[in-house]
């Protein structure tokens, strides 16, 4: 009968860990009926991505015949989970600055253009790993592709941590419930920073998305989510995005409570 390995355990553990996030950012986006400063919506969408990528390993490991394609989709999903972590990031920013920094125009250009920009690294980078998995792939496109993504995504980061800063500036115009939201914000960003340094290590780990032709150098090889070290896997990639997405989940639904008292 088939078992679940370590990493078959992990993904169980993420689904419990994010169905709770996922039903309470469900209720807020239901409560605030998706108004501009609802930025739960991007929350939901990656809390929903971890689940289903966790549901695919499960369901791929204790298939009575190995199913390579949904272990495959999930590999693809975690890539694709980190667009939404940036994006909850975008979201939550221009949430704390509603009716301050949210009305100047230049921001909010730059917050669109951001999130358009998190949008092409998708595009690109989930076109390698669906590449990857085909029969007879060109593994170097994949690879270049999936790598390209990942760049991408750190770039994105720098964008947004730009525009962080500088919604700081405007600290003193807002009231003390949204800058709560941005101080979380501040905290979340070392942990968001971490994952996003993993997914580049993991990009290069190996030429493939599997993890079967692993890098000729040991020490980044261990950084592969497939074939490395677990350990590192779950502290550097699953701890770091449920830190950041405990901390949006609780300064924004602090923030909507004040608001609403």
């Amino acid at each position: 009968m088939p078992t679940l390995d370590t990493r078959g355990k992990i993904a169980g553990a993420e689904i419990g860990f994010y169905v709770p996030i996922a039903v309470i950012t469900l209720l807020l986006i239901f409560r605030y009926v998706l108004r501009r400063d609802a930025g739960w919506l991007f929350l939901f969408a990656f809390s929903g991505i971890r689940i289903a990528g966790g549901a695919l390993v499960v369901a791929g490991q204790l298939a009575k015949t190995p199913n390579p394609m949904l272990l495959n989709a999930a590999y693809i999903m975690d890539y694709v989970g980190i667009s939404a972590i940036l994006l909850s990031t975008l979201g939550f920013i221009g949430m704390a600055g509603q009716h301050t920094y949210s009305e100047n125009r230049r921001l909010i250009v730059s917050l669109r253009f951001t999130g358009f920009f998190i949008l092409a690294g998708v595009g690109v980078g989930a076109a390698g790993g669906a590449i990857g998995v085909m029969a007879n792939a060109n593994a170097s496109l994949a690879t270049a592709l999936h790598r390209a993504g990942v760049c991408i995504f750190v770039a994105a980061y720098i964008f947004i941590a730009g525009l962080h800063i500088a919604a700081w500036t405007y600290r003193w115009h807002l009231r003390s419930y949204r800058r709560s939201l941005l101080i979380g914000i501040s905290f979340a960003f070392p942990f968001l920073g971490v994952r996003l340094a993993y997914a580049v290590l993991a990009a290069w780990s190996a030429s493939d998305l599997r993890g079967l032709h692993p890098s000729s150098n040991v020490t980044i090889a261990k950084f592969n989510p497939v074939t490395g070290n677990w350990i590192l896997y779950l502290a550097l990639d699953l701890v770091m995005e449920w830190v950041v997405a405990a901390l949006y989940l609780f300064a924004s639904t602090v923030l909507a409570q004040r608001r609403h008292h």
